[in-house]
């Protein structure tokens, strides 16, 4: 199912597009409040971030479209800048910080199993960002 453009800004990252958008949402997703996603163009994964979360109880969410895998990441920097705004910077950033190789993982769910070993949380993070790359 296409995702309309309408309300919605475009960043490539890495030769990577991604259609993405703020919203504010409570008591529906990972986090109350305002939030951005991040979609790739191919529909396969997403990416969630709360903004005003506190410093030392962050996290970010990188997902497979159909909620089937995913992985909480904790302890992301700020991608807002001073003012509390989301710009398209902060949006590549966030792609980029995905990327990176050691993260924290607060939460992994892989099909129904979220009982996963911390190897086996680390396998699914891996899995994950071979698809964003």
């Amino acid at each position: 199912m296409a995702i309309s453009k309408k309300n919605k800004s475009k960043v490539s990252v890495d030769g990577k597009e991604y259609l993405w958008w703020v919203f504010d949402e409570y008591d529906q997703t990972e986090f109350d409040g305002i939030q951005i996603k991040a979609v790739s163009s191919d529909q396969t994964h997403f990416i969630k971030y709360g903004l005003q979360q506190s410093l030392n109880n962050s996290k970010l969410v990188l997902a497979l479209k159909n909620y089937t895998k995913l992985v909480h990441l904790s302890l992301p920097p700020k991608f807002e800048n001073n003012e509390g705004v989301i710009t398209k910077t902060g949006i590549n950033r966030m792609i980029k910080w995905c990327k990176k190789d050691v993260h924290h993982i607060e939460y992994a769910l892989d099909g129904s199993r979220n009982d996963l070993t911390e190897a086996e949380k680390q396998l699914l993070l891996k899995e994950l960002q071979k698809i964003i790359r």
